[in-house]
């Protein structure tokens, strides 16, 4: 059995809260500025595989212009050449944009599920802390009724 200055001691450890509000504030923090670092990156890659997209279109048309003209001044021989130099240096370039636009959107969904996790653990942080606190957690239900 317990003895009576054990169960004191008990009650005490109880009443302490499980975390220290000045960490849970830091760590809020931490992952707001990891969330808008995560966005501003993301945004970032997106606009760089927005202009590979736009250069790649750029350079068919040119190499589109070039042929022509070169189609129209070459006889046959020279034209097979062409066409086989052509074809292997145009093969290469696509295969490393290819493997570039790949890495960029994995890096992309990467970030996107980053971000995903940052929002989820943020979610679940301002539940523990609004739990934590009756006070807060009228408040965020007054909210939550206001905006419905």
């Amino acid at each position: 059995m317990l003895r009576a200055g054990r169960m004191e001691e008990f009650v005490t450890e109880e009443e302490e809260p499980w975390y220290d509000q000045r960490d849970l504030e830091q760590d809020l923090h931490l992952a707001a500025e990891l969330g808008k670092t995560l966005l501003e990156r993301n945004k970032e890659l997106e606009d760089s595989l927005q202009q590979m997209y736009i250069n790649n279109e750029d350079q068919v048309q040119e190499i589109e212009v070039c042929l022509s003209h070169l189609l129209s001044r070459a006889c046959p021989s020279q034209l097979q050449t062409f066409v086989c130099v052509f074809v292997n240096r145009l093969t290469g370039t696509m295969e490393t944009l290819q493997g570039q636009v790949d890495s960029l959107t994995a890096r992309v969904e990467e970030l996107r599920t980053l971000e995903e996790l940052r929002v989820r653990r943020e979610k679940k942080e301002r539940r523990k802390t609004v739990h934590s606190f009756p006070c807060l957690k009228d408040l965020f239900s007054n909210v939550e009724h206001a905006c419905t």
